[in-house]
């Protein structure tokens, strides 16, 4: 690997191509979903070449995050990819250590993510990311058919009994998305800034976009908001709780949209929410049950790495916030 260089760069032609040819899921998406994920971000890319070809790439979401009583930047490692003809010869944790030292050296405050089996030994080992161990799934189960199929049971009866209370979806996001951080972010440590510009960017600008249904408290006093993702996968009908916060009109739209999402068919409802959270007793109240990690699907890391004193919160697991809004797969 003598003639190897790695380099830290922007979006560009190439780049993007390279993206959309190297099978990464996000590539599939096209042009628009590279550039609303990264578009944020000046230098988002850490690039592999040999001989001047694109062997290898990571790429990195810029973040607005809340530690404590401030705000500062992160960077959120969420893709990488290695040519076939290159695995093995530690190109991957080059690429890594490249954009770990270029975080650093640019001022950002903490590099952050949710690695795969395949990649949670290099961060958490050579690269010397806090783990927080896998993500704090939870379930909440509408129908039984998904759990009996699997015992090869041909049965299915409902399991859950909200009622769908017709709420009007909300098709955008208003100031009272402002006064809702307002309220509730001073319970939070460590969390992406969950504001009117991320809602928007991240439920309404989404190239997915019309897979979300939104619902809200518009009022900004009690302002609350509950966004879910319904999806075939993991061999049944499912829906993600993307995301649920505010007061207590929180608990009415949610248990609205949980009796919506059964009379749809769909089976089971999962969430992600650590027990310090300011959700937290609402989801097991409307249901919610940690999922045993010896029942997973897939096994999801959670981890980081502060780049600065101000980060130093976020290696306090209890300190987080987190929900299916930081997944950039859902």
């Amino acid at each position: 690997m003598t003639n190897l260089t790695i380099s830290i760069e922007g979006l560009s032609r190439e780049l993007i191509d390279a993206y959309v040819s190297s099978g990464m899921e996000r590539g599939k998406g096209g042009e628009n979903s590279i550039i609303w994920s990264f578009g944020s971000n000046l230098k988002p890319f850490a690039v592999a070449r040999e001989d001047g070809r694109i062997v290898g790439m990571s790429a990195y979401i810029l973040s607005h995050m809340k530690y404590g009583t401030v705000t500062g930047t992160g960077l959120q490692a969420v893709d990488s990819f290695v040519s076939s003809d290159m695995r093995g010869r530690g190109v991957f944790t080059k690429l890594a250590q490249a954009y770990d030292d270029h975080a650093k050296q640019s001022g950002a405050d903490l590099v952050w993510g949710f690695p795969n089996d395949n990649a949670a030994p290099a961060w958490f080992g050579k690269l010397g990311w806090q783990s927080h161990g896998q993500v704090p799934f939870l379930i909440k189960p509408l129908r039984s058919g998904l759990f009996l199929r699997k015992l090869g049971l041909p049965l299915d009866f409902p399991v859950s009994f909200s009622r769908d209370q017709n709420i009007v979806e909300a098709t955008e996001i208003g100031d009272w998305a402002d006064r809702l951080w307002e309220n509730i972010s001073p319970g939070m440590g460590c969390s992406t800034v969950r504001d009117r510009e991320f809602l928007t960017h991240r439920l309404i600008n989404a190239p997915q976009a019309s897979e979300y249904r939104i619902v809200a408290d518009t009022n900004p006093q009690t302002a609350s908001v509950v966004a879910t993702r319904e999806a075939n996968k993991h061999g049944g009908q499912i829906a993600y709780l993307m995301e649920a916060m505010g007061g207590l009109s929180m608990a009415e739209l949610l248990m609205s949209e949980i009796g919506r999402l059964r009379s749809r068919g769909v089976e089971l409802v999962l969430a992600w929410s650590f027990p310090g959270s300011a959700n937290y007793k609402t989801l097991r109240k409307a249901g919610f049950i940690p999922l045993p990690q010896r029942v997973r699907p897939i096994r999801i890391w959670f981890g980081n790495k502060p780049q600065s004193a101000v980060a130093t919160c976020a290696n306090d697991r209890s300190q987080w916030y987190i929900s299916y809004l930081d997944s950039d797969t859902v």
